[in-house]
């Protein structure tokens, strides 16, 4: 397993918040990786591969209500 991934707080997310126009998920556009994924419009992203994640921290930069953080091993 990674040293670091994402994670994403699901009790703090909410897309609508994030883009009310249509709440998509800003974390998802900025995962350089495709690890995070958003299933439908105002859903929460779900982060595809714990492994596959570098922890580069972009998607919490990304995330204006700081629902997403850097888990470390």
């Amino acid at each position: 397993m990674a040293g670091k991934w994402a994670r994403v707080d699901f009790a703090t997310c909410r897309p609508c918040e994030c883009n009310g126009h249509d709440g998509t998920c800003a974390a998802v556009d900025a995962c350089a990786h495709g690890l995070l994924e958003q299933e439908e419009p105002h859903e929460s992203p779900m982060l595809m591969s714990v492994t596959m994640c570098v922890g580069c921290g972009d998607c919490v930069r990304a995330c204006p209500i700081g629902a997403i953080s850097i888990e470390r091993k």
